[in-house]
């Protein structure tokens, strides 16, 4: 999963942020919640708006697919 934009199931779109993948648009919280149950990810940690709306809710995951693990970061909301 070296390659710079790839295709996820549930999440869609990813691009290469680093060292992590980082969801295109936003993720609704049914989807983030339903990551746990696939086999290829585990870990979630979810992370709160702040308080004043500068920073949005946030997931990071640890995902393996195709025997490459890697993190998986995105914005918690409804679809752009």
């Amino acid at each position: 999963m070296s390659k710079p934009i790839a295709q996820l199931p549930l999440v869609g779109t990813v691009h290469r942020d680093g060292v992590a993948y980082r969801a295109a648009s936003p993720v609704p919280i049914h989807i983030v919640t339903g990551l746990i149950r696939e086999s290829w990810c585990s870990r979630i940690a979810v992370t709160d708006a702040s308080s004043d709306g500068q920073a949005p809710a946030e997931f990071h995951a640890m995902c393996v697919v195709e025997g490459e693990p890697f993190v998986l970061t995105g914005r918690i909301g409804e679809r752009d």
